[in-house]
């Protein structure tokens, strides 16, 4: 008897992801995921980069298992050179441009008056309703870049998450080049709005030019899917 489609495709994502670790693992980093964000801020702090997104923060956000994790990649010597991570909101009651208002204002524009947040976001962001899974913090150390593994990196992150929450969409905000170079559709996400959050006034470490890159849960599964067939993984 054949799997249920529903079983089929979770045979597919855990196929994947266990390729995907092959091929990181086999390149001679090993991989940690958690849940403890305090380790996150640390970690991230002590890393070339130093940049701990707001998103991301304990400062911010109660972050949790239940809705939050991250990944980290470690070589030989047990050093970090990647980090990444995902947390999900439940918006079933509001869309993510609604959202924004909301999130963006509270934490950059009510303790900066300087800062000024508008309202003419991302189009697709006014439609986007449900479980949606925010992927960013994204980060690998110069010496392994260029090596074909920022996307298995990722693609681990999308899946990991598509596991856990199998949520209606998951998106980024990328730098208006990063997209137009086509890293965002070598990773998985398939939608792209050259707009992400909408600023008059954006603070000094935010980019103004990000666009909304994301993903349906159908365009995650198909991505399971992919990895799977080009990597000779057998999901029976």
């Amino acid at each position: 008897m054949l799997p249920d489609p529903d079983e089929q495709a979770t045979l597919d994502v855990t196929a994947a992801i266990a390729a995907l670790r092959t091929r990181v693992e086999d390149s001679g980093l090993s991989l940690k995921e958690s849940a403890d964000f305090s380790l996150f801020e640390k970690t991230v702090r002590a890393t070339e980069d130093k940049y701990l997104m707001e998103d991301f923060s304990p400062r911010f956000f109660d972050l949790h298992g239940a809705t939050a994790f991250w990944v980290g990649a470690y070589n030989e010597h047990g050093n970090i050179v990647s980090v990444q991570a995902a947390k999900m909101d439940d918006l079933r009651d509001r869309s993510l441009a609604e959202h924004w208002q909301q999130q963006q204002r509270r934490i950059f524009v009510d303790p900066n008056p300087q800062v000024r947040f508008g309202t003419d976001h991302a189009h697709d962001a006014y439609f986007m309703r449900g479980r949606i899974v925010y992927h960013g913090n994204l980060w690998l150390r110069r010496d392994i870049r260029g090596k074909g593994l920022a996307e298995p990196l990722t693609q681990l992150g999308f899946l990991l998450s598509l596991l856990k929450w199998s949520p209606d969409y998951l998106y980024g905000l990328m730098a208006a080049r990063s997209a137009e170079k086509g890293f965002g559709i070598r990773v998985g996400y398939r939608r792209f709005v050259p707009r992400g959050t909408h600023w008059e006034i954006a603070p000094g470490h935010i980019r103004a030019d990000d666009w909304l890159v994301y993903a349906t849960r159908g365009d995650l599964h198909g991505l399971a899917k992919l990895i799977v067939r080009t990597s000779g993984a057998d999901p029976e």
